[in-house]
Order: structure tokens, then sequence, then C-alpha cells
């Protein structure tokens, strides 16, 4: 772009010698010829600048879009996640294991009830004999397992989309989706992790390259920087995605 700024610049002052010259050397019977081509060459310049203005504009605005897709599939990606640990305690390693666990696997209904019932082992510690009502209480949770729905329709009812988790399809072109699962240990403690990645040099392939270079080197809480959209992360317990709220939810 930078390229197009200055060779504007030269033509246009190119074009404002020969003027100067036509009108000092030419004679009068040559100017309309050269006249007209002074217009097409003040044209051609005017394209060039308005060119040279939109390109950054047109970038961003279709960048955006790309973006919004793939945090889109990043957001299925993540709800999917939060359901597989909901059920086996970790994360999947894998999208084929998230498409089986979508396909064929239930969760559980649960009722939660608050209530408190007589604290027998306090009431023998201060001599109340060990069921009475006048003793001593404790809260304790009853839970209950009212019935089962299955995985699909409480995160994918009525879309299928959940099959291709692993690619963001921009026109006839798939990017994929990479996704890793591990654990860290925090305060003695095993704690699941993952993270899946799309390369943005791949997302904006076809895209204006200079652009592209200097997207991957933004810093701001108002883009997503590096050259990578990410969720999760493999050293941290953190379920986020590095963009920010424009291109979607991300809490």
């Amino acid at each position: 772009m930078i390229l197009v700024i200055v060779a504007v610049i030269l033509i246009a002052l190119a074009t404002f010698g020969i003027v100067k010259l036509i009108d000092k050397f030419l004679p009068d019977s040559a100017r309309p010829i050269v006249s007209i081509v002074l217009w097409l060459v003040s044209i051609g310049i005017a394209y060039m600048i308005y060119a040279s203005v939109m390109k950054p504009i047109e970038f961003k605005q279709e960048k955006e879009r790309r973006y919004e897709v793939a945090v889109s599939k990043m957001l299925d990606i993540k709800k999917a996640q939060m359901g597989y640990k909901t059920v086996h305690k970790d994360f999947a390693d894998s999208f084929d294991k998230l498409v089986q666990f979508i396909e064929n696997e239930k969760f559980a209904i649960i009722s939660r009830k608050d209530t408190a019932v007589i604290d027998a082992s306090k009431n023998i510690a201060f001599g109340i004999a060990a069921d009475s009502k006048e003793g001593f209480y404790k809260d304790i949770v009853i839970i209950d397992t009212l019935g089962y729905v299955t995985v699909k329709d409480s995160l994918f009812r009525n879309s299928d989309r959940y099959k291709r988790l692993n690619v963001v399809k921009v026109g006839n072109t798939e990017i994929p989706v990479t996704l890793e699962a591990s654990s860290i240990v925090r305060n003695d403690t095993k704690v699941p992790v993952f993270k899946a990645e799309i390369d943005k040099n791949a997302l904006l392939a076809d895209l204006d390259q200079e652009l592209v270079e200097q997207e991957n080197k933004v810093e701001s809480i108002d883009e997503i920087n590096g050259d990578k959209i990410t969720l999760g992360s493999l050293e941290e317990a953190v379920v986020t995605g590095n963009w920010p709220k424009k291109y979607g939810s991300n809490e």
C-alpha cells in the first residue's frame, strides 16, 4: 500500500509537470488530444487513490466477518467441552470424541434441595439422645435424579453443526481447528485443561498479505492479538478466548 501511495504522488507530480509543458510548448491543434489523455490519467490517479484508501477498510470488514464466524465455532467447541467435562470430569482431546459424546450420551436432570436433619453425633457428644429433636441439627443437600436428556438435544437441538467443529469454512476453503487436552496441578489437585486454535494466516490467506502481516502484529484490547485465535490454555485453568467481546461472548 505504501508503494501505491508513492506511485500516486509521483504520477500526480508528473502530470502537473506535463500540464506546465503543454501550456508552454504544445501547439493549439494538439491540445484537445492531450487534454483527453490527461483526463484519463487523472481518472486513473483518482481510482488508485480510492483503491489505496479502500483496501484497508475492505480488509477490516472482511477480517471481522471471518473472525465472527471463527469465534462462533470456538463458542460451540466450548459448549461441547464443558458438557463433556460435566459427564467425564475431563476434556476431550479430539473432535471425534466430542462428536461421539454429543450423539450418544445423556445429561442427568438433577434436583437439589437444602434441608436440615438431626446431628446425631453432635447430640451424643453433648450428652443428648442421638435422635432428640431438641438437640442439634445440620444442613445437608438432597440430590435426586429426575431423568435424563440427550446431550444433542441439550446443546445442539435441531442442528448438526457439531459434526463440523474441526473446521471453519470461508467460501470454498476449510480452515482446520486444532484441539488439545491435558491436565495441570494446582494446589495439589489435578485440573483438566484444553486449548483450541485457529490460524489467522490460514483464515485470511486470500487477502492482502501486507495487511495480514500487520494484523498478526496487532496489540490492542479491541482486537485479536497474535497470529492465532485461541480458546482455553494448556498452562492455565481457563476456558476463555483471546478475542474481544465484539466478536462474540468471552465469559
